[in-house]
């Protein structure tokens, strides 16, 4: 379940449709469009975070903000 405001998660919603033309709903990355992702997809929980924020996959992700350091 979300922490974030109704008005916050409008907001995001309304930055996934504008940069990437698609909504912040269920388990569909909202960059490149996979469906299905699951939290076993992510290296790290810092990373299924992330995607509870932005609905990005980890291949976005990794895209993003550059793939996590070992």
């Amino acid at each position: 379940m979300s922490n974030k405001t109704p008005e916050m998660e409008a907001f995001l919603d309304r930055m996934a449709v504008e940069a990437w033309g698609r909504h912040r709903t269920g388990d569909q990355c909202v960059c490149c469009g996979s469906k299905s992702v699951k939290p076993s997809d992510f290296k790290d929980a810092l990373s299924r975070t992330e995607f509870g924020i932005s609905h990005m996959c980890q291949k976005c992700q990794d895209d993003t903000f550059g793939a996590p350091e070992l």
